[in-house]
């Protein structure tokens, strides 16, 4: 998204926070922009790394859970998951509280990772010979707080033609998780710089991209060739699109287009806009919400001026108010 492809990736720190998970057997708890177009097919609002183990170094608090922040104007999360035995009930239910339904990234419960020079992301991914044990596991483990009132849908990979995930393994893998849930959509985000290989099963749900460099993607025609070959590797027609907005800002937008934090807002209402626009969209999911996973001096939606704030904030109440209205 929910990953990065130019910098430190998410999923290597992932990788990461579940080593320490897994060893110590705990899981890890300006003026306005107006807002003034109707959200269409839009259902969902939220963003990337809410409940994914990360600190954001940019404040003095420990905290790896930032549902209590996002509250009131998002009603979809990212939140990872890290061992096949791992208890959700307690997060689930705090995001439940909250009306928020949970995107659960569940790639370390199918997959492996080993170094390699032959992907993108410098990660080889490949579907574990146990992975239909392991989804088993943490059903039986979970069943009872898995359902489409708490959980939006099952994040089956993290940009896995980047990170060197086959089309067998890939299609596998979504097949597991849609026998067991077939009410629940399964979705996937793929990195820009393979989206003309870009892989879309028949029975994968919601399908996306990510492209942190556009900065207007409702007018960039960059941003638009890569999304036209997405809706077109679709195959099925109700398979729907998830946009990946940049509510993130990264020292490359000063120095490359002399964009500041404050004007982020233009570059998150373009996505808003876009979003809009699209019949086939459903989700916008801002990447990130708290900072300095990527780059030291990375702030996250929740360290962007008031301005931004504001537009966050009304961006959340159109959408999920229009969802109310239908």
């Amino acid at each position: 998204m929910l990953g990065v492809t130019s910098m430190r990736s998410f999923l290597a720190v992932l990788l990461i926070i579940a080593s320490m998970v897994t060893a110590c057997k705990v899981s890890p708890s300006s003026t306005v922009v107006s807002v003034e177009t109707s959200s269409n097919g839009l259902e969902y609002f939220g963003f990337a790394v809410v409940d994914c183990g990360w600190d954001d170094p940019h404040d003095d608090e420990i905290r790896t859970n930032y549902v209590d922040e996002v509250t009131g104007f998002t009603n979809v999360a990212q939140m990872c998951v890290y061992d096949a035995t791992e208890n959700l009930q307690s997060r689930i239910e705090l995001f439940s509280k909250a009306n928020i339904k949970a995107l659960l990234h569940i790639e370390l419960i199918l997959f492996t990772h080993q170094p390699s020079i032959f992907t993108g992301s410098g990660v080889k991914a490949k579907l574990r010979s146990d992975a239909q044990e392991r989804w088993n596991v943490f059903v039986e483990t979970n069943r009872d707080w898995l359902n489409e009132g708490k959980v939006a849908g099952f994040y089956i990979a993290d940009e896995p033609v980047w990170n060197g995930i086959s089309e067998k393994d890939f299609t596998q893998a979504v097949a597991i998780v849609k026998e067991s849930f077939p009410s629940i959509p399964t979705v996937s985000i793929e990195a820009y710089p393979v989206i003309d290989r870009i892989m879309v099963p028949e029975t994968l749900d919601w399908v996306g991209f990510d492209y942190y460099d556009s900065t207007d993607p409702l007018n960039d025609p960059v941003y638009q060739d890569y999304l036209d070959i997405v809706l077109a590797a679709r195959t099925r027609d109700d398979q729907r699109v998830v946009i990946v907005a940049s509510t993130q800002w990264l020292p490359y937008y000063k120095t490359a287009e002399d964009i500041s934090s404050d004007d982020m807002a233009d570059v998150i209402q373009s996505y808003f806009d876009l979003a809009v626009s699209l019949p086939e969209s459903i989700a916008l999911i801002g990447y990130l919400w708290p900072g300095g996973l990527d780059d030291a001096d990375q702030l996250g939606a929740r360290e962007l001026p008031e301005n931004v704030q504001v537009l966050l904030q009304e961006i959340g109440d159109e959408i999920i108010n229009g969802q109310k209205g239908k």
